[in-house]
């Protein structure tokens, strides 16, 4: 884990901020709000319109979970940025699909997110956000 945080990694990649969740269940509601206030710590401090959630070390999660990546949004709401998920799992897949939380585009609402297989692919995702659009 880096930093100050216990259950999450935050570093910048080419002026994108990519948060890394480090614990591999969240299925309560302490783990939960711990994790959402270091999510929006870490959105709050660096001030990135351009968000990475790196979700490759989780394997389970509840719908309780789902609060804390939400708090993500709400911190951005002023500043319209975008947030992208990568590297999930079927299983955690699932469970943002079932709450209706991912999208297909960039302009599907502000709670949603938008998902990539690879962090490689979600860098690519919103690198191409900074060019002007044909």
């Amino acid at each position: 884990m880096s930093g100050p945080y216990r259950h999450i990694g935050a570093r910048t990649t080419d002026g994108i901020l990519v948060l890394t969740i480090e614990v591999e269940q969240v299925k309560d509601f302490t783990v939960s709000e711990e994790m959402r206030y270091e999510l929006v710590h870490a959105v709050k401090s660096r001030q990135s319109k351009r968000i990475i959630l790196d979700l490759r070390n989780m394997t389970f999660m509840t719908s309780l979970a789902c609060v804390a990546f939400i708090g993500v949004r709400q911190a951005m709401k002023d500043v319209e940025g975008r947030v992208v998920l990568c590297n999930m799992s079927d299983f955690i897949h699932k469970v943002f699909s079932a709450k209706r939380l991912l999208v297909r585009s960039k302009n599907s609402g502000n709670v949603a997110f938008e998902s990539a297989a690879t962090l490689e692919e979600a860098i690519s995702m919103l690198s191409s956000s900074d060019a002007p659009q044909a």
